[in-house]
């Protein structure tokens, strides 16, 4: 991943950053299924530079931007975003393609599709119901437990096959080392990553 583009959300009173967000992501998510492979994979990985998660407050902040990530400005001018965001163009600055800066690159990460978790009280019941135990012993068994919670950032998307709507909870994991591969439709992988920076 040698090039990317910066995306950086403009909300005001009309248009939260939630709204932006939505709104952005899918179209970002229409422009990279265009370019998918037969096994629906793409080579562009996506970031969030200001991506934070604060257990304290419990909270996940996915910030105001996006990098879209690609091996060369071809494939990214291929994306033709400019197209995909048109109707959003009051509430998105789009950065030109710019190489990498590798002397600011300080690891890579993964950015990955969390899939929710059940809270306490629902695996409290979900156990019950499942080991045909009362309420009372389920709570027993996770008193036992540590159970810590994240709080990972999303986004509110609909489904564009069954109109439903849906949170693209979205995780973030750093590693050493790159580990180039394929990322989904939303440029999002659990193994695949992109330069941190």
């Amino acid at each position: 991943m040698q090039y990317y583009i910066e995306l950086t959300l403009l909300p005001n009173e009309d248009a939260s950053a939630y709204f932006l967000w939505s709104k952005v992501y899918t179209q970002l998510h229409i422009a990279f299924a265009e370019q998918a492979d037969e096994e629906g994979k793409i080579s562009y990985g996506v970031s969030f530079p200001k991506y934070r998660l604060i257990q304290q407050k419990k909270l996940g902040y996915l910030g105001d931007k996006i990098r879209i990530f690609a091996d060369s400005v071809e494939a990214l001018e291929q994306l033709n975003l400019t197209h995909w965001l048109a109707r959003l163009q009051d509430y998105v600055h789009i950065l030109s393609a710019r190489k990498v800066p590798e002397d600011k690159v300080n690891g890579y990460a993964t950015y990955f599709k969390v899939n929710p978790k059940l809270t306490v009280e629902q695996r409290v019941i979900h156990q019950a119901k499942r080991r045909g135990i009362s309420i009372e012993e389920a709570q027993q068994h996770f008193k036992a437990l540590d159970l810590t919670e994240t709080f990972e950032p999303y986004i509110n998307m609909k489904s564009q096959t069954n109109d439903m709507n849906f949170r693209l909870i979205i995780g973030k994991k750093r590693v050493d080392e790159a580990n180039i591969g394929k990322f989904g439709s939303y440029g999002l992988s659990r193994t695949s990553t992109v330069p941190d920076f």
